[in-house]
C-alpha cells in the first residue's frame, strides 16, 4: 500500500541524522499518536502535498480508522485510501466540514493542525474543534520552532520565524490556561511539533484565551525586586499586541 510504504521509507530516514531526520521522526510522532487511537477518527486541517496524510493513514490502515482532511484548496489527489476523505473548504467552518463528514460528530482522536499559518487563524482552529475532541485526544501543531528561520541560519527567513514564534506563543498561552485539561509535549528542530494531550471529557470547552504574562528580562530590576520585596516588576512588551485578547 502506498501510504504503508511512506511510513516505511520515512521511518529509515529517522536513522539519517541532521535536520532531514529530525523532520522524518516529527511525522513519526505524529504516526504514533495516531496510532495509540486504534479504529480512531482523525482530522487533518491543511493538507498540501500529505506526508502528515499519509502518516496518518498508515495508522489507519494498519490499527483501523478513518482521516478526514480539510484545505482550502483542491488537494483530493494527496492521497488514495478507502479510509480517507478530504473537504474541500476553510478549516474553521465546522458546519460545512460536519456536514459532509457527519463520523467527525460522534468525536475525533487527533487533530492536526498546519493551515494557514496565523496565530489568529490557529487559534480559531483550536476553538472550533477542541470540544469535539475525546478524552485522551491529541492536537498537534506543527510549524511551532522559529529557530531554523532565525538569522543566519539554514532557512533564513524573518516571515516564518515571526510566524512560528506568535504561533508557538498561542499553543503554549491556551496551555497554561488549561492545565485542568491539557498536558504538553514539544519537539524543537526543523519545523517544530507541539501536542496537546485532552485530559477532560468530549463536550468540555477551552477557557477563554488570556495571554500570558509578558517576559521579565532586567536582571537589574530583578535584583531590586527581591532587594525590596516588591511584587512589582517594570519590563518590556512581549510581542503579543498581535492578538486581541
Amino acid at each position: 500500500m502506498e501510504v504503508i510504504s511512506y511510513l516505511g521509507a520515512t521511518q529509515e530516514r529517522t536513522q539519517s541524522g541532521g535536520e532531514a531526520a529530525i523532520a522524518a521522526l516529527q511525522l513519526v510522532r505524529l504516526y504514533d499518536a495516531a496510532a495509540a487511537r486504534p479504529n480512531g477518527t482523525f482530522l487533518e486541517l491543511g493538507t498540501d502535498r500529505g506526508q502528515a496524510t499519509k502518516m496518518i493513514l498508515a495508522a489507519c490502515e494498519k490499527n483501523g480508522g478513518n482521516l478526514v482532511s480539510v484545505d482550502i484548496r483542491d488537494c483530493s489527489s494527496a492521497a488514495v485510501s478507502c479510509r480517507w476523505t478530504f473537504v474541500q473548504a476553510d478549516s474553521t467552518d465546522r458546519k460545512t466540514i460536519l456536514n459532509k463528514a457527519p463520523i467527525l460528530q460522534d468525536g475525533i482522536d487527533l487533530v492536526y493542525v498546519d493551515s494557514l499559518h496565523t496565530p489568529e487563524h490557529v487559534l480559531n482552529e483550536v476553538y472550533t474543534w477542541f470540544s469535539l475532541v475525546r478524552k485522551g485526544g491529541t492536537i498537534c501543531f506543527d510549524d511551532i520552532d522559529p529557530n531554523p528561520y532565525m538569522r543566519g541560519r539554514r532557512k533564513d527567513n524573518p516571515q516564518i520565524e515571526i510566524a512560528n514564534r506568535r504561533i508557538f506563543y498561542v499553543v503554549r498561552s491556551i496551555f497554561y490556561d488549561n492545565l485542568d485539561q491539557l498536558q504538553m509535549t514539544v519537539d524543537f528542530g526543523s519545523t517544530g511539533l507541539a501536542m496537546l494531550r485532552k485530559t477532560s471529557e468530549i463536550g468540555s470547552e477551552l477557557k477563554p484565551f488570556n495571554h500570558l504574562p509578558a517576559e521579565r528580562n532586567s536582571t537589574f530590576l530583578a535584583k531590586l525586586s527581591v532587594r525590596f520585596g516588591e511584587r512589582y516588576y517594570a519590563h518590556k512588551g512581549d510581542g503579543s499586541d498581535f492578538l486581541t485578547a
